[in-house]
């Protein structure tokens, strides 16, 4: 049996506004309380008044659905009544809605329920997909019809991450359907991307603990995930705290390098590469078990290359190992530990790390993560609106995906990274300066003020040009690049190095001469030895 309960009028006129002929569908299958033709006409008539007081001209009709799951049924039983009608609000629940937003893609179907609760009948044999997780506050008008909670491999409800690639999963190996694309597709066919960009904040756990009980009385109250917010930061108005993002905001071309600390308690190499970078940049990013490979919590070298090295830290977090209260024990740390830039992002999922077998958490994604450190350090309160003594005072950066395709769902995401508070961004390792120059036009066009600063990851040998070439979707590197370097490893190691460091400093010098990028992240792990000559032959140092 699955359990609804009635959406407020309120939000179904606002997913009607505008819309006159609209047909109201019930259904007589498994929903509790019932939600069939006599439901569906006593909602017609109530939604009637309630438009009529906000001055709407509905023309409104009721019908019902046997089995509005069954797409077969379901196509049968209106196909005859969608003559002129503008909008559907059906009665059933989550799965229902999809199924006719499916079956009839021309006509936008709202959900006139929140689903809250699913006991279903076991059967053998066949093949089942999930559609609904009863996860008490349906989403499904605001994302077209497609269910991000369990269409997306992350269950991100500010999707899509930067997993994805000719519109499928890396969750799986790139075999399934990004969920978030698919609603980025459905909403700007519906020609409503408004509602892409906007924030959706996090799920309120306490009603999805095991084992699960429900109280059909507090079920007509309660909401489980809160509705969109409009809320916008605007690019600037945060104070510059670090010394990047003084330096970014004075219109300097800024360059940042990288280290990652690894799988011990010896923090001698990371430092050893810190020094090697200290002079030629800005700040220095620490990964946080990159590529989920379980190493050292990136906030103790973050320190200790502050306070050792004397050179600026971005901090790295990924939402994917911690809950909100772990990242915000972890950003209060940091506070106290003087850093001043955060990079915010989702993880890669734990498949692909030396643990694969681990929980994912994303009990945040990177937006409503985003959204959280903006909360702590603009209003001194933590996301349940709990107050902070001396709040840290951080910059918060966060990732983008050039590479991405299709590329304009990334760019949307971007944006919504800036308005929950992202100041500046860091893309993936990129080797054309064509594709660069896209990337930025494509921002710029969209409303992205925010700084960014491009990725650039120089060769340690073919064979990770050869890797990343083959196993990494979306990286590009010019045909021109490739061969330059695999002639010059036929003659030795050093015409290598060297072939590396004039192609490198050539494609920085192009990045600051012709294009609108704030700076360059310099990523060479293991091999930082190299970024000085690169720097000194762009004319950056």
């Amino acid at each position: 049996m699955i359990v609804v309960r009635p959406k407020p009028l309120e939000e179904i006129l606002e997913f009607l506004h505008g819309r006159r002929n609209i047909l109201i569908v019930g259904c007589d299958g498994c929903t509790t309380p019932p939600r069939g033709l006599r439901e569906a006409q006593t909602y017609a008539n109530l939604l009637e008044l309630a438009g009529k007081l906000k001055g709407e001209n509905f023309n409104l009709k009721a019908t019902t659905i046997p089995k509005t799951c069954d797409s077969r049924i379901a196509y049968s039983s209106l196909v005859g009544q969608l003559e002129g009608v503008e909008a559907i609000v059906s009665l059933a629940c989550g799965i229902g809605v999809q199924v006719l937003n499916e079956v009839f893609p021309e006509v936008q179907t709202y959900p006139g329920n929140d689903t809250v609760f699913n006991g279903m009948e076991v059967r053998e044999g066949g093949i089942f997909e999930e559609r609904c997780m009863a996860c008490g506050s349906c989403l499904l008008g605001e994302t077209g019809g497609i269910c991000p909670v369990t269409m997306c491999a992350k269950g991100l409800l500010n999707g899509p991450c930067g997993g994805f690639f000719d519109g499928k999963c890396e969750v799986g190996g790139w075999v399934n359907d990004c969920g978030w694309v698919k609603i980025f597709d459905r909403l700007k066919q519906l020609g409503r991307l408004d509602l892409f960009t906007k924030i959706r904040l996090p799920k309120d756990y306490r009603d999805m603990q095991n084992p699960r009980r429900l109280s059909l009385e507090e079920a007509a109250t309660k909401k489980a995930i809160p509705p969109l917010i409009d809320e916008v930061k605007e690019p600037g108005k945060r104070p510059a705290y670090s010394q990047l993002m003084k330096k970014i905001r004075n219109g300097e071309f800024v360059v940042t390098g990288e280290v990652e600390p690894v799988k011990t308690t010896d923090l001698s190499e990371v430092l050893k590469a810190a020094e090697t970078l200290k002079e030629y940049v800005t700040a220095i990013n620490v990964t946080d078990n990159p590529t989920a490979f379980a190493y050292m919590n990136a906030l103790i070298p973050s320190y200790y290359i502050q306070e050792k090295v004397g050179v600026e830290a971005v901090y790295q977090m990924v939402a994917r190992d911690r809950n909100r209260l772990a990242l915000t024990s972890d950003l209060l740390a940091a506070g106290a530990l003087g850093i001043k830039n955060i990079l915010a992002l989702s993880g890669d999922t734990t498949t692909m790390g030396d643990n694969p077998q681990s929980k994912r958490v994303w009990d945040l994604d990177v937006t409503q993560f985003i959204y959280m450190i903006s909360k702590i350090v603009d209003e001194g309160v933590d996301l349940a609106g709990n107050e902070i003594h001396n709040p840290p005072k951080f910059n918060i950066g966060s990732s983008a995906n050039p590479c991405a395709t299709p590329l304009e769902p990334e760019i949307y995401k971007l944006v919504r990274k800036q308005n929950a508070g992202a100041e500046f961004l860091q893309t993936n390792s990129l080797y054309d300066i064509e594709i660069i120059k896209h990337f930025l036009d494509e921002c710029r066009a969209a409303g992205l003020k925010i700084p960014i600063l491009i990725g650039i990851t120089p060769f340690k040998s073919v064979k990770m040009m050869d890797w990343l070439v083959k196993y990494v979707p979306g990286v590009v590197v010019p045909d021109e690049i490739q061969e330059k370097l695999r002639k010059a490893r036929e003659k030795s190691k050093e015409a290598f190095v060297e072939m590396n460091i004039e192609i490198f400093s050539e494609l920085c010098r192009e990045i600051r001469k012709t294009t609108r990028a704030a700076g360059i992240h310099m990523m060479a792990i293991g091999f930082e030895w190299v970024v000085p000559k690169i720097l000194e032959g762009a004319g950056l140092k």
